[in-house]
């Protein structure tokens, strides 16, 4: 069986009424190929609404936000894309930020904290959203209408 075989057949279960899964984990890597890949194969809803616990890295903690900002840099242009992503929670994900990082910031992410909060979150970092409330571990800092607060460890 290929992949595009695999993931015809995985894909037929997820959209099924008899999917259960325990946990769905979305893994790092490129972020876009990841969100086309969600859309292409109309998984996201199929995510979003399993009772599974779902965990997500780099690349998947993007998609699992309501949206995120993706810089495109090329030798003559500098532009940026805000994607949708499965909108577990009504917020913006930014992972890998850097401790120093307000230029990075203030080019492209206070923009989008205008419109939704944007979480932004170090190496060796994480937030999970449990019951309604978000907790973190780690340096993450919330952006605000282009505020930026270093919320407290709470994991």
């Amino acid at each position: 069986m290929n992949i595009i075989s695999l993931i015809t057949v995985c894909r037929k279960k997820m959209l099924s009424d008899s999917f259960e899964t325990l946990l769905s984990f979305l893994c790092g890597g490129y972020p876009v190929l990841q969100n086309d890949f969600l859309l292409d194969y109309e998984l996201s809803n199929a995510i979003k609404n399993s009772n599974a616990v779902i965990l997500g890295a780099s690349a998947g903690a993007l998609n699992m936000a309501a949206k995120w900002l993706s810089l495109n840099n090329t030798d003559e242009l500098e532009t940026s894309t805000i994607y949708d992503g499965i909108g577990f929670d009504h917020f913006a994900y930014e992972s890998h930020s850097q401790r120093d990082y307000a230029t990075f910031v203030q080019g492209y992410l206070f923009h989008l904290s205008e419109e939704i909060d944007v979480y932004a979150a170090e190496q060796e970092s994480a937030i999970r959203v449990k019951d309604g409330n978000i907790e973190t571990m780690g340096p993450v800092y919330l952006i605000s209408h282009s505020k930026i607060q270093k919320l407290v460890e709470t994991l």
